[in-house]
Order: C-alpha cells, then sequence, then structure tokens
C-alpha cells in the first residue's frame, strides 16, 4: 500500500515536471530542458520501481493501482505533447540550417570548372 502511495506522489511530481518541460520549451529555454531531464529520468526509474513492485503485490487495491494508471496515462500523453514541440523545433531549426547553409554553397561557389557561373 505505502508502495501505491509513493507512486501516486511521484506520477503527480512527474505530471509537474512534465508541464515544466512544456514551458521551457514554448519559451525555447533549452537549459532548463536539459535540468528537467535528470530530474525526470529519476522520476521515471523510481515510477518503475514502484510498478514492479506493485505488479508483485497481492494486497493492492485495483481501485488505487486504477487511478495511479491514469495518472500515468496524463504523464504519458503530456510527454507526447513535450515530444511533439521538441521534435517540431528541431524541424525549424534543421530547415532555418538548411536555408543558411545552401545561401552561403552559393555564394562559395561562384564559377565551375568551365568558369561559367554556378
Amino acid at each position: 500500500m505505502e508502495e501505491l502511495n509513493l507512486a501516486s506522489t511521484t506520477s503527480s511530481a512527474l505530471s509537474r515536471l512534465l508541464n515544466e518541460e512544456f514551458t521551457a520549451l514554448e519559451a525555447k529555454d533549452f537549459e532548463k530542458v536539459e535540468q528537467i531531464q535528470e530530474e525526470k529520468l529519476s522520476l521515471m526509474q523510481k515510477l518503475q520501481s514502484f510498478w514492479d513492485a506493485l505488479k508483485k503485490s497481492e494486497t493492492t487495491d485495483a481501485q488505487l493501482l486504477d487511478e495511479l494508471t491514469q495518472k500515468l496515462e496524463i504523464c504519458k500523453e503530456q510527454h507526447l505533447r513535450n515530444s511533439l514541440l521538441l521534435n517540431k523545433q528541431m524541424e525549424i531549426t534543421r530547415n532555418l540550417l538548411g536555408a543558411i547553409t545552401k545561401k552561403n554553397n552559393a555564394n562559395a561557389s561562384v564559377y565551375d570548372k568551365l568558369g561559367k557561373m554556378t
């Protein structure tokens, strides 16, 4: 029963942290995002160990376990939302880098081997 309470508390903490991560991603505060990763990993590892202990326990209350499962589902949705935002930002950055690189390459190679403009 104590594992269930600890898992519930940890899942709530993870949910808050995922919201912080989303806010940092929106603000493009990537230093904050990186700081959050260690704490997020730690919370997820704790949740995994609690979950493993709960699966072995025969006295776990089904209703409380369902509530925990719902909290974890919310965390999963928050993680997916953050992942989508991060992937979108990475795509924009790649596109910008591609545009800059192509422009610089065009300026750098003005003539080809035959002396014609490229």
